[in-house]
């Protein structure tokens, strides 16, 4: 049987993560490329410096292991709504905007409402109802107002369709699901901007064959041009396909930068201090609750120990000392960010069982967390709960290869690559009825 393997490349807010994975879902090289830009306005040109030395090394690998390197297809994904101009300047997702009165709220519905007006023929009223919650446009006018040198009659992008252009030439913008829309644009609200709509790339859907690279692109990445690029989509979209959140019931902890507990329904719901979004799976949603900033929480206590030991220590190290002294502010703000998860999960039953939705017994985790054995344990422990890995950690990169399969028709669905190429690892039971 012919293997294939595939480049899967995920843009995060501080790091690049790069992996060549096989159609079964094994991770064969990894690298994480750290961003070093003081200008975050520019990060983007970190984001093709890490591309280029991950794949040196990922190369590099199999020249060591005396193995020939192929690679069939390359998808990327990457952190949204972070907007990038033709010329490389960024506004990153987190960036604090003067006007972010219309960033979409929990419990919104403003994503799934119908009333669609023709491009063309909508009212300012029509755009600023239907839109009043992109997670977009309001970025879009900021950007426009920051940086007119770079936005004005330049093509705007999102972060891995930059990616996509400096690899293709390809303009497209990717759109989870149809339903999604409302959270973007369209023609009306665009011009409304007093921007153009060919500067902002087509919707195509997770999974599209962007292309195949350019002559330029080839010998710059040291790739096949004849290799196609596939369309990933935002992280939080590969992170559901990675831990194959995508049948109702399926419960997920995605811990990052911030870190949402997410429950796939066959029922769109709402309540307070719920957000209800679109899945990627037509017909279904995903229901979470948020916690901001939690992952952020944990490398402040980390940067914190380090300055004041003078002392740089990876992850693992410090992750091993604050369970070493319980009374550290590392082990403390690790139990407090349990704690909160516990509230989110609690909020997340209370909801399914007011609205009869069906629920696991186990929730999926991914993120740096899930690299941690001891800090799985100490979690499931707190919130009373089976916690399950997969046996990669960093799900995005699943959640892509998954998408490149489909799109090289090796699966007839996503659903269907996502059953056979995302394994479980193990499950954590809970030692005690909570703490």
């Amino acid at each position: 049987m012919t293997k294939y393997n595939f480049l899967c490349i995920d843009i995060g807010t501080s790091s690049l993560k790069a992996a060549l994975v096989s159609d079964k879902g094994q991770v064969l090289s990894f690298y994480r490329e750290t961003f070093s830009a003081l200008n975050k306005s520019k990060i983007s040109s970190d984001w093709v410096a890490g591309l280029q030395n991950s794949i040196y090394k990922i190369k590099r690998d199999f020249k060591i292991g005396k193995e020939d390197f192929s690679c069939d297809a390359v998808c990327i994904s990457g952190n949204g709504p972070t907007l990038v101009c033709e010329d490389g300047t960024t506004l990153l997702w987190n960036e604090k905007i003067d006007d972010m009165k219309n960033v979409v709220k929990a419990g919104d519905s403003a994503l799934t409402t119908g009333g669609v007006t023709n491009a063309g023929t909508a009212t300012s009223a029509d755009i600023d109802e239907k839109f009043s919650h992109s997670l977009f446009i309001p970025r879009i006018k900021y950007l426009k107002q920051k940086h007119p040198e770079s936005f004005d009659d330049k093509k705007i992008f999102s972060g891995p369709e930059y990616l996509i252009w400096y690899l293709t030439g390809t303009h497209i913008t990717i759109l989870p699901e149809e339903r999604y829309e409302a959270a973007y644009w369209n023609d009306d609200a665009i011009k409304h901007l007093g921007a153009k709509p060919e500067q902002f790339g087509r919707f195509v859907n997770p999974g599209f064959n962007c292309g195949k690279l350019t002559e330029e692109a080839s010998s710059l990445f040291g790739l096949d041009k004849n290799i196609p690029v596939i369309a990933g989509g935002p992280d939080f979209i590969v992170a559901m396909i990675g831990t194959n959140t995508l049948k109702p019931g399926r419960l997920c902890d995605c811990a990052g930068s911030s870190e949402g507990i997410n429950l796939c329904t066959d029922k769109q719901v709402f309540a307070e201090g719920i957000r209800t979004l679109p899945s990627v799976m037509s017909g279904l949603w995903n229901v979470a609750v948020l916690m901001q900033s939690s992952g952020r929480q944990f490398v402040e206590c980390k940067e914190n120990y380090e300055y004041e030991t003078n002392n740089k220590i990876s992850y693992a190290e410090y992750i091993n000392t604050c369970f070493k002294n319980q009374k550290s502010a590392g082990f403390v703000t690790m139990t407090n960010l349990a704690h909160s998860v516990k509230d989110a999960l609690e909020k997340i039953k209370d909801c399914a069982k007011k609205n009869n939705l069906k629920i696991d017994d186990v929730m999926m985790i991914t993120g740096g967390q899930s690299k941690s054995s001891e800090w799985i344990q100490h979690k499931a422990d707190i919130i009373n709960y089976k916690i399950c890995t997969t046996e990669v950690a960093d799900s995005e990169l699943i959640g892509d290869a998954v998408l490149a399969s489909v799109a090289l028709a090796l699966h007839k669905s996503i659903a269907d690559a996502a059953d056979e190429m995302v394994k479980k690892s193990r499950v954590y039971a809970p030692r005690s009825t909570g703490r």
